[in-house]
């Protein structure tokens, strides 16, 4: 006999997960579970005979899994891939997809880019005021050019260097040396 409502959460005690320590077996397993999980929703995306509600919830299923990743993984680890030169401790910045998430989604379910590159697209972290001068030119729904992605930045006439300091050539500097510097495969 089934239990009655009451009986199954009347007396449930919320559960107090144990924080997870972050570092670097918290990030190999975000990692891990995030690469496993993008190739399930891809493979059965592909499997789909219409782009219907189900298309639309498994796009948004892999959206999320990519925006936690890069935040997780990446934004609250090293700040981001990049990051715009001179930005004083304790100055408000925001961290950006160079190339915008739901692009990289796109690339990655119609097999432009790999899980390992969707994973590490190109993110920077920049002051506040220029994301939301990127977000007001309509840049921050497209890029120009996704090779060259650099191109969308153009606006905001400022230097680049990577999250480790060294500088970025950003009339050069395209995705092949994005990956490539990055060691992604």
């Amino acid at each position: 006999m089934k239990a009655s409502l009451f009986e199954r959460v009347g007396n449930f005690t919320p559960i107090n997960y144990t924080r997870v320590e972050r570092g670097g077996e918290s990030y190999s397993q975000t990692e891990k579970f995030t690469r496993r999980t993008l190739q399930l929703c891809v493979w059965t995306y592909k499997r789909l005979q219409n782009t219907n509600q189900t298309a639309r919830l498994l796009r948004d299923v892999i959206d999320f899994v990519l925006r936690r990743y890069h935040k997780y993984a990446i934004a609250e680890n090293f700040g981001g891939h990049y990051r715009e030169v001179g930005i004083k401790p304790g100055e408000k910045t925001d961290f950006e997809h160079v190339i915008p998430a739901a692009l990289a989604r796109d690339l990655l379910i119609h097999d432009r880019l790999t899980v390992e590159e969707a994973m590490n697209i190109p993110t920077c972290m920049v002051r506040k005021k220029n994301h939301k001068k990127l977000n007001s030119s309509k840049l921050s729904k497209t890029t120009p050019d996704i090779f060259n992605f650099w191109d969308r930045y153009k606006i905001l006439k400022v230097k680049i260097e990577t999250h480790d300091g060294n500088p970025v050539d950003m009339e050069n500097w395209n995705l092949e040396q994005h990956y490539k510097y990055f060691n992604v495969e």
